[in-house]
């Protein structure tokens, strides 16, 4: 990755940072209460504690675009062949009820608008190590570190913007959405949307964020939880208003398990009363063990050689849990004696589980622990990933009334969403806008699990500001 230009920005920006009055706890105190104010929190924690965004040279990102794009594609083909194939389906572990749900086909449009792929640097490359399609959070990080960190008096030069831009995923959200919409048939020029999730949510913050953005682009948008949407049959409503388009941020598995099949968002789906997005077919996207599949030589005919080459570069090998045999680095090995044997060089997951719940980390569990976990793994749906030990990072923060330095790690974790391709019948491709940068002092950097985030700024290296680090 090319690192002199960032590098030489972030020197900058620290020394400035680093000067007398540049911090002190009235403007730190002011800043996370900014946070809180505009909704950049979980739950009511402010998640934004570092000083500095993450930089990033523009030929690196255009690098993990091209990979982001090629994997979320060979996704998308994964989740196609699922649906309809019986031992695919069974290998990323569809239930019954999610399988008959994703064959239901709710018209024309992209199969999935939004996801995000959770990403790890490290010092050969990068990898992507898990896909969320099913309800990507993180979405308006990106313009809320905006409007409060990128205020703050020592980032000055950034807002200059020569050499440097930022991403904007809210808008190329919205852009989606309509374009999926309009591809399904809808018919309103700005069509009426439902944000639909549970009230009690953490994320209910990033919620509000997205629902003032949306109505400010013309779209009457009001926050819904599914107990709130009424469905007669013909129209999709709640609170006596209709609902042209659900932007879905409710967990399938969660609404399924909570309110079943017969629920009015499902029926209205299934009915095509109302365009859903990201689709009830999804589902298959969203299982870990979907990673399974891509790195199995045994699927690689699902493939493009484009395809192929991101997985083979950037895909750790991964694979279901079960009592069997499996190659691995040029041999065949019983999988459990092997995960048994090579502790350190594995990670743990539930298939089926989000915010990095239940992963197991083989070089940080006791033992006992992790032989209790393989033992239990083979019995049900959980998936064995390859270490990839990522980059870590010195960002500054302030604590105990001054500015220091932490060592964190970050993860860099693409959105991509489905944009329209001219043609004479609906037809859309996948395309990467921005990321949501996680940093935690700890390797699972969920934000539900207490990591944080900043935001991103792109830098061309040959435009990029420039000036004595030791002025301020």
């Amino acid at each position: 990755m090319s690192q002199d230009a960032t590098r030489s920005l972030a020197e900058q920006l620290d020394a400035r940072l680093a000067a007398p009055g540049a911090m002190d706890a009235a403007r730190f105190e002011a800043f996370l209460e900014a946070q809180r104010r505009l909704g950049l929190v979980h739950g009511a924690r402010p998640l934004c504690r570092y000083l500095r965004p993450y930089l990033i040279a523009e030929q690196d990102l255009a690098a993990i675009a091209r990979a982001a794009e090629q994997i979320a594609s060979a996704l998308e083909r994964v989740a196609q062949r699922a649906i309809r194939d019986d031992f695919l389906a069974e290998e990323v572990g569809l239930s019954a009820d999610e399988r008959a749900l994703a064959a239901i086909v709710p018209g024309p449009g992209p199969l999935h608008t939004v996801g995000r792929l959770d990403m790890l640097i490290t010092d050969g490359g990068f990898s992507f190590i898990e896909y969320n399609a099913d309800s990507p959070a993180g979405l308006t990080d990106q313009i809320l570190v905006e409007r409060t960190l990128m205020a703050l008096p020592h980032l000055a030069p950034l807002r200059d913007g020569h050499g440097l831009r930022t991403p904007a995923p809210h808008r190329a959200l919205l852009g989606a959405l309509r374009e999926g919409y309009a591809a399904w048939g809808g018919r309103e020029a700005r069509p009426a949307i439902a944000i639909v999730d549970w009230a009690t949510v953490d994320t209910s913050a990033e919620l509000r964020v997205l629902a003032d953005l949306f109505s400010a682009e013309g779209h009457r948008t009001t926050i819904v939880d599914p107990d709130e949407l009424t469905y007669d049959g013909r129209r999709l409503g709640a609170g006596g208003e209709r609902i042209d388009l659900v932007y879905r941020r409710v967990i399938t598995q969660e609404l399924i398990g909570r309110r079943g099949l017969n629920h009015p968002l499902i029926r209205a789906y299934c009915d095509r009363a109302a365009y859903v997005a990201n689709s009830f077919r999804i589902r298959p996207l969203n299982k870990k063990a979907a990673f399974a599949v891509l790195s199995n030589p045994m699927f690689s005919g699902l493939f493009t050689p484009e395809q192929r080459a991101a997985i083979a570069e950037h895909v750790p090998w991964t694979r279901r849990v079960t009592a069997g045999r499996a190659a691995w680095r040029g041999r065949e090995v019983d999988l459990v004696e092997l995960l048994l044997g090579e502790q350190e060089s594995f990670v743990l997951k539930p298939n089926d589980e989000y915010g990095g719940k239940g992963v197991l980390l083989g070089w940080t569990a006791t033992p006992a622990a992790w032989r209790e976990a393989v033992r239990a793994a083979a019995d049900q749906p959980w998936i064995a990933q390859e270490r990839r030990r990522p980059r870590t990072a010195r960002m500054p923060t302030f604590r105990g009334g001054a500015v220091e330095e932490e060592q964190v790690y970050f993860d860099l974790c693409p959105f991509v969403f489905a944009r329209g391709v001219e043609g004479p019948l609906p037809t859309f491709t996948t395309r990467m806008e921005g990321a949501m940068v996680r940093l935690s002092a700890s390797e699972v950097s969920n934000v539900s699990a207490g990591g944080g985030v900043t935001g991103l700024v792109i830098v061309d290296g040959a435009r990029a500001p420039r000036e004595d680090a030791r002025h301020v």
